[in-house]
């Protein structure tokens, strides 16, 4: 009996406390591995003006410290995400980038950042925040998918 009770003791203890970093690898396994290929339709509203537009990137999350997920652009912007159930949500906003478009500076702040994806090959972004261009502040979302 004593023995009995000591292999379920050990049991219990290495399903309850001993997998941590497993589980949390496990967490984190849909998001991270291979690159993910996305295409979002970002919106401006400025001045009563809506204009949309599709842009595609590259997403590669890497498990961080401080964070469960970061994330550098291509423009060297570094989002943090902390993971839970299948979505991924901006940990560190606001988070501030400067880019070009059409031969304009553009500095573009990320108040909100979520990627939700329940089978590691497929992923849904919706982004929120403000554009600042020619002396002007603008709102923006963006929203649409990514593929692996």
């Amino acid at each position: 009996m004593k023995t009995l009770v000591g292999v379920l003791s050990l049991a219990v203890a290495a399903g309850c406390g001993g997998s941590s970093s497993n589980a949390t690898t496990d967490r984190l396994a849909n998001f991270t591995g291979s690159g993910w290929n996305a295409s979002v339709t970002t919106t401006v509203t400025c001045q009563g003006f809506t204009q949309s537009g599709v842009r595609t990137f590259a997403i590669s999350f890497v498990p961080t410290t401080g964070a469960d997920l970061q994330w550098t652009s291509a423009e060297g912007c570094l989002y943090k995400f902390n993971v839970s159930g299948n979505t991924a949500s901006l940990s560190n906003p606001p988070v501030t980038c400067n880019t070009t478009v059409n031969n304009i500076p553009v500095t573009a702040t990320w108040t909100s950042y979520t990627a939700t994806t329940s089978d590691g090959r497929n992923l849904a972004i919706s982004t929120a925040g403000t554009g600042s261009a020619l002396l002007q502040n603008c709102p923006f979302s963006e929203t649409g998918t990514a593929t692996r």
